[in-house]
């Protein structure tokens, strides 16, 4: 199965398709050098992208890296993810467990800065409809923290 799903991934990798997802982010302070980084992926319908927390056994999940080199930001806690169409279950292309979202997906982290500085980093993810994967695509981001 998984040889399908490549060869499929593939296939895509060699055309012009443009991504059904749109990435937009926003920093907002909610105390003292604390602030609320929230990335919202808008996804275009038929389509639905994947949890930052699935095995790797199956599609690429979302993931978001934060530039470890900016030492005047600490992460607090872990990336949390939210959705109106938050899909649960038993994938029959994947044939395994999976989470998933439809129309939007939220992820949000609390940082802490030490002084004002620029956040960079960058977000992978995946998406599928209900008959093929687009390969991974990566969106860069960059946040003024000031």
């Amino acid at each position: 199965m998984p040889l399908v799903i490549i060869v499929t991934c593939s296939q895509f990798a060699f055309s012009q398709v443009s991504s059904p997802v749109k990435w937009s982010w926003k920093a907002e302070l909610v105390s003292k050098g604390e602030y609320k980084i929230t990335f919202t992926a808008k996804v275009d319908d038929n389509w639905h992208i994947y949890s930052q927390y699935i095995t790797n056994d199956g599609p690429v999940p979302t993931s978001i890296t934060f530039d470890k080199k900016n030492t005047d930001v600490t992460l607090v806690g872990k990336t949390t993810e939210t959705g109106a169409k938050m899909h649960e279950g038993h994938d029959d292309m994947f044939d395994m467990e999976i989470k998933y979202f439809e129309g939007e997906m939220v992820c949000t982290q609390i940082v802490k800065t030490t002084k004002p500085t620029t956040l960079k980093g960058n977000i992978e993810y995946m998406v599928c409809d209900d008959k093929t994967c687009l390969p991974p695509l990566t969106v860069d981001f960059s946040i003024d923290l000031k």
